[in-house]
């Protein structure tokens, strides 16, 4: 039998499997039966990105050979987020890209790896989501309506970027190691919620800096922060009484007073996890008053840190039971009990995450293997 012989549900299944860009468009252009039955499979793309995947919403970008704007824009009617890389700048001219974008109804996330120029289509306002390198400060419009925002080696500075995203609700941010972060007197971001943040800085300001952007970011609920060394000054001022979610990542050691300070900010922290290599002075009477001081705190994970004991965790668990607190302490990194109780630990390091939801998508992560995007849809 030849394949085209093949009844069209016995095909379609075949093309369902079809994850690459290039591969689809291959067999779109065999026939016109092909045509008709891959545009049925692509309807069902929502994003575009340079990842396997083996969910039918995914489909990957890897692209070799030119393609036209019309082919993408047909295959793929309802695309939530793409992924423009600059290969495919190199296969297709810029100004059909640009078609792509303009014509497709519900898009609602780009993610780019070369710094191609915004200001070319100043009437795409539209954008939710946005993964760049690089922000032009001479154009708005597109920025307003923003609402997570990745960017990568950012030519601007954590406090200045502010300006030109009042909208957002998360924020994941890395500046590369240059000089000292000035601060600049930026706006509270009211809706902030989720804030992901990396400080290879060798400067202790540069760490106090983290700290003070989070005080301007009232709704912040979740947050995780990668920094070099941790701050000596701390505001006890302001309180975050929304956030409910931190992991804190240390390149180098910590003094655990430091650490202790920063969190009475927090007084209804649930979950809390805390990565450095060497966490100083460490003991089981130290972990009772992170316990006091956080009230509220139902998980305590600080598996790579080191200086807890199965018999110090024993305690612990007793004094817990003591004073009737129910908090899940994960000290070991081998522990095997995680892996059940949050079973979503086992996931792959997506780029694209479904839910708005950082326990679910963010906690158990390393700084490297976050989203690019909590796609809010659910369905």
């Amino acid at each position: 039998m030849l394949i085209n012989e093949l009844p069209d549900d016995c095909l379609l299944t075949i093309f369902y499997h079809l994850k690459d860009l290039q591969d689809l468009i291959n067999c779109y252009k065999v026939c016109e039966k092909w045509c008709n039955l891959i545009v049925g499979r692509t309807k069902r793309v929502k994003y575009l990105i340079n990842q396997s995947c083996y969910s039918p919403d995914y489909v990957c970008n890897h692209v070799k050979r030119p393609v036209g704007a019309t082919c993408l824009s047909t295959l793929f009617p309802n695309l939530r987020i793409a992924y423009f890389s600059s290969l495919l700048f190199e296969k297709v001219p810029i100004k059909d890209i640009f078609k792509v974008i303009r014509d497709s109804k519900y898009l609602k996330g780009i993610m780019i790896d070369t710094d191609f120029g915004f200001e070319l289509m100043p009437e795409i306002a539209n954008f939710e989501m946005l993964s760049i390198g690089y922000v032009n400060p001479n154009i708005s419009g597109i920025y307003e309506n923003v609402k997570q925002l990745h960017l990568r080696c950012s030519n601007l500075y954590l406090f200045e970027l502010v300006h030109y995203f009042p909208n957002l609700e998360r924020l994941k941010f890395y500046k590369e190691p240059e000089s000292s972060e000035p601060y600049y007197d930026a706006p509270v971001l009211a809706n902030l919620k989720i804030l992901e943040m990396e400080r290879p800085h060798v400067y202790w300001e540069d760490a106090w800096c983290s700290f003070v952007f989070m005080d301007l970011c009232p709704a912040l609920q979740s947050a995780h922060i990668r920094i070099s060394c941790f701050p000596i000054d701390v505001n006890d001022s302001i309180k975050l009484a929304n956030l409910q979610d931190l992991v804190i990542e240390f390149y180098d050691s910590i003094e655990w007073n430091d650490l202790q300070r920063q969190m009475s900010k927090y007084p209804n922290l649930k979950h809390l996890a805390i990565r450095a290599t060497y966490l100083q002075h460490v003991r089981e009477e130290n972990i009772k008053e992170l316990i006091l001081i956080l009230p509220k705190l139902t998980l305590l994970d600080v598996r790579k840190s080191y200086g807890i004991t199965q018999e110090g965790a024993d305690h612990i668990r007793n004094y817990c039971k003591q004073h009737g607190r129910s908090i899940k302490f994960y000290f070991n990194k081998d522990d095997e009990q995680i892996k059940s109780d949050w079973p979503q630990l086992l996931n792959h390091p997506f780029k694209i995450c479904r839910g708005f939801d950082f326990m679910e998508n963010c906690f158990f992560k390393s700084f490297d293997d976050l989203p690019y995007f909590l796609d809010p849809i659910d369905d």
